[in-house]
């Protein structure tokens, strides 16, 4: 199960929000379901901010994956309606192996501390580059970026991993009656993610995305995986 994909599932405007949450299904191609991530996101009344996702495979993928669990952790504040992290943290743990990262920002220096923890061993160093979002509260604040519905180029720690790349493209006209026939749904926002980088055998990480009306994602697709075909999210609560 990648990580990129469970996060995008909750992409989400927070907008007079204080608790969100939601759980998502994902099948591979002609797989049954093969994980679950849930998701929740809380604004507290200090203005501090807290984002939480735990995503676990399921029947044969648990199986082959070696009972395959990630966790990823975001918190900060919030700023004139902008989520600002402080640290980001992901976890990937199996039956044989657990591995901690911590991503720690220094808005004012502008720069990001990576703290890796496997086993007994700890390394701390300042990361490749510095970007002012990790992929949590991009995506959280992915409202205030797009009010135009044009086409933006973002920056999070859990992008592109030579700059933290993403970006954000609407589709209009025949693009969006192809991706509406896509995702099934004529209901919702629709836009497609480029996390340029490599997912699966899908060289740039392209994601559709179908918001529900209450600023969720509804569904997600990651486009013609090599051996899966597409891998699907799907908000089940």
């Amino acid at each position: 199960m990648k990580k990129i994909v469970l996060l995008l599932f909750v992409l989400s405007q927070i907008a007079g929000a204080k608790v969100l949450t939601a759980t998502y299904e994902v099948s591979f191609g002609i797989f049954q379901t093969m994980g679950i991530a849930n998701a929740r996101m809380e604004i507290k009344d200090d203005q501090t901010y807290m984002i939480h996702i735990d995503a676990k495979t399921t029947g044969i993928a648990k199986v082959l994956s070696g009972n395959r669990i990630e966790i990823y952790d975001s918190r900060g504040t919030v700023k004139n309606g902008k989520l600002i992290p402080d640290t980001y943290s992901k976890v990937r743990q199996s039956n044989s192996k657990k591995v901690t990262k911590i991503y720690t920002f220094d808005h004012t220096n502008k720069v990001v501390w990576k703290e890796t923890i496997e086993g007994k061993e700890r390394n701390k160093e300042v990361y490749d580059f510095y970007a002012p979002e990790d992929i949590l509260t991009l995506f959280f604040n992915i409202g205030l970026y797009t009010q135009s519905r044009q086409d933006q180029v973002l920056h999070a720690i859990g992008g592109s991993g030579k700059d933290g790349r993403i970006d954000v493209v609407f589709p209009n006209q025949k693009a969006l009656k192809e991706m509406k026939k896509e995702m099934e749904t004529d209901d919702g926002d629709f836009m497609k993610v480029v996390l340029n980088d490599r997912i699966f055998s899908s060289a740039n990480g392209e994601l559709l995305i179908n918001l529900s009306r209450d600023g969720l994602c509804n569904k997600a697709v990651l486009e013609d995986v090599l051996l899966f075909g597409d891998i699907v999210g799907v908000r089940v609560r």
